[in-house]
């Protein structure tokens, strides 16, 4: 087995665990919003699978609307991990929503225009190129700079959760350096390891609402 697909499973059960916690112990406005993520990041999971099983090229270019979900997903899942490390409860879903339908938009507007290259990788299987991919490693690296910034603040305050802010942080430097090195190195998908950094940093803030359930229901 390799290393590569050992991640892609290990993806699998934080996605699966991220996406129980979040149904059944989130607020939910937090539900809402975190569902949509990981539902996103599941899509983009399906497709690298298929990618890196498969023989056939035929209609693999399609998968390319789900390869680059993480362009949506760890903005949304920086957002919600700060909400709820910072211990913010005055959640404005509607702004939050509409905040991801114009990323959505944008999102299909990039890929439906990018045209997409089918190459293969002795660690990855077959891999999807897009014409804008730039775009999307730009805004990743301008985004993941904010969260650095902002967890070091949350970090600094007196009623934050500090090993979330960590996380945070964490996250958002292995993120940052894995688009540098996707950059330089196309032939592994390292954005899997800034996947996997911010679901663990999401799943730990959702952890943290199901501890709180079973404090009610003992109590």
């Amino acid at each position: 087995m390799s290393i590569y697909f050992l991640l892609l499973l290990i993806m699998g059960l934080l996605l699966y665990q991220g996406l129980i916690s979040s149904l059944f112990y989130a607020p939910r406005k937090i539900k809402i919003i975190s569902v949509i993520a990981l539902i996103l990041m599941i899509a983009r999971y399906i497709a690298l699978i298929i990618l890196f099983v498969v023989k056939n090229l035929n209609y693999l270019y399609l998968l390319k609307f789900g390869v680059y979900t993480n362009f949506l997903c760890l903005p949304i899942c920086g957002v919600i991990s700060i909400m709820i490390f910072a211990k913010n409860n005055k959640i404005k879903l509607e702004k939050i929503l509409f905040i991801c339908a114009i990323l959505f938009l944008v999102y299909g507007v990039v890929v439906y225009k990018s045209t997409s290259n089918i190459n293969i990788s002795n660690i990855c299987g077959y891999t999807i190129e897009l014409q804008f991919k730039d775009y999307f490693y730009v805004t990743l690296l301008i985004i993941n700079s904010i969260f650095v910034i902002k967890g070091i603040e949350l970090f600094n305050t007196s009623f934050s959760n500090k090993l979330g802010d960590i996380m945070v942080i964490i996250a958002s430097c292995i993120t940052l350096l894995s688009v540098i090195l996707t950059s330089t190195n196309p032939g592994f998908e390292w954005l899997v390891m800034g996947d996997i950094s911010w679901i663990i940093t999401i799943n730990y803030g959702l952890i943290k609402f199901k501890r709180r359930s079973s404090k009610k229901i003992k109590n």
